[in-house]
């Protein structure tokens, strides 16, 4: 088995089975690991735990390292330095697919650099699960991830968004904490035109997945979905 990085998918819902949005390949592919890298340790115990180790190996067994927003840019080289040895790790996000809102993008590119071998799956991502859930135009799509938390800036970037999207006829999605949903929404609503189209897209493959569509002046005139404290992706169209 030649040395590789995997590019592990994550499940959006822990609770669910991972055999309903990952491929049998992801299965076959953790049993081979040496190791994994992720960004942060009991997700990724939870990620491990999901699948079976030809024994006695478990996964308890499978060393982590950790990878995230905190980690400098010289570690990245150590990261890879398993897999120039010869051996085979996977990289995973704590939800969703990696490479997208998170670092691991650096480490991808350092492994192209050095010519490691680099594969990866189908799963679930919440960014383009609520993009094709929308129904809203994928043709010209821009992600911003989290949009700046201080008041004057975060009504800058949504009014930058709002024109970007009207000129160019480009659908923009961003993303927040969980549990600063609610206060987004509300500022969104204060702040979009009554013509744009937004959309809200909660809990992504889980049983109590809601994805709704509206104009801003329809959102108004609605009773408020129950967003806090539930992963969303913000998706509008001007």
């Amino acid at each position: 088995m030649k040395p590789t990085l995997f590019l592990f998918p994550n499940v959006l819902d822990e609770e669910g089975d991972h055999s309903r949005v990952l491929p049998k390949s992801v299965d076959e592919a953790v049993a081979q690991i040496d190791g994994l890298i992720a960004e942060s340790e009991k997700p990724a115990r939870r990620f491990l735990r999901r699948f079976a180790f030809e024994a006695p190996k478990t996964f308890r067994d499978i060393p982590i390292r950790l990878l995230n927003e905190h980690t400098p840019d010289k570690q990245i080289d150590e990261l890879l330095e398993p897999i120039l040895k010869g051996q085979r790790w996977g990289l995973i996000s704590d939800c969703g697919m990696p490479c997208l809102a998170d670092p691991g993008s650096n480490l991808v590119f350092k492994a192209r650099q050095k010519g490691i071998a680099v594969e990866t799956f189908a799963g679930p991502s919440s960014v383009l699960l609520a993009l094709v859930l929308s129904g809203l135009s994928g043709q010209h799509f821009t992600f911003h991830g989290y949009l700046p938390k201080e008041e004057p800036l975060l009504i800058k970037a949504i009014q930058e968004m709002q024109k970007r999207s009207a000129q160019e006829k480009s659908t923009h999605l961003f993303i927040e904490t969980p549990y600063r949903n609610q206060k987004l929404l509300a500022q969104l609503l204060k702040t979009l035109h009554d013509n744009t189209q937004l959309c809200v897209a909660t809990d992504l493959t889980a049983p109590g997945q809601e994805v709704s569509t509206r104009s801003v002046r329809e959102w108004k005139k609605s009773p408020m979905p129950e967003i806090d404290k539930r992963p969303t992706v913000f998706v509008l169209r001007g």
